[in-house]
């Protein structure tokens, strides 16, 4: 019988997915037996399945070090309240790399608490204070 995301999820929800939090590690791991790594599309089907964040799921995956996204980088886009008003960043993202992006995930975040040295990013969990669409690409394409 071939592995089925849809039957996993349904699995692990009667296991207490998404509040036990075990249920939704197990769910990943076995996405990644399946899969070689996760795809970031199969962690957004969950949190729309679970009626979850897919910040949740992504938190979970940084805290366990054999979980392994396929999208081998992760920029995060500080929405704060000071940031958030400052597009330049996500605007160059999606006009330059699209909603999809391949290679790697952005997402917006929460506050990072560093209003003053705006706008923030974060890179592979590093943050990065007064980002440029210049920084954004030299990090994306390695240049």
């Amino acid at each position: 019988m071939e592995w089925n995301l849809e039957e996993a999820l349904a699995y692990y929800q009667k296991q207490g997915a998404p509040a036990d939090q075990l249920a939704c590690v197990n769910l990943l791991k076995e996405i990644q037996q399946e899969q070689g790594s996760i795809p970031g599309w199969m962690i957004a089907r969950a949190a729309e399945v679970w009626n979850t964040k897919e910040s949740l799921l992504l938190a979970l995956v940084r805290r366990i070090p054999s979980l392994r996204l396929s999208d081998s980088h992760l920029l995060e886009i500080c929405a704060g309240p000071n940031c958030g008003k400052r597009t330049e960043i996500a605007d160059f993202v999606e006009k330059t790399y699209g909603k999809n992006p391949k290679g790697f995930t952005f997402r917006y975040c929460g506050c990072m608490r560093q209003c003053a040295k705006g706008p923030n990013i974060r890179w592979d969990g590093k943050v990065y204070n007064a980002a440029t669409p210049e920084l954004v690409k030299k990090l994306i394409e390695g240049k």
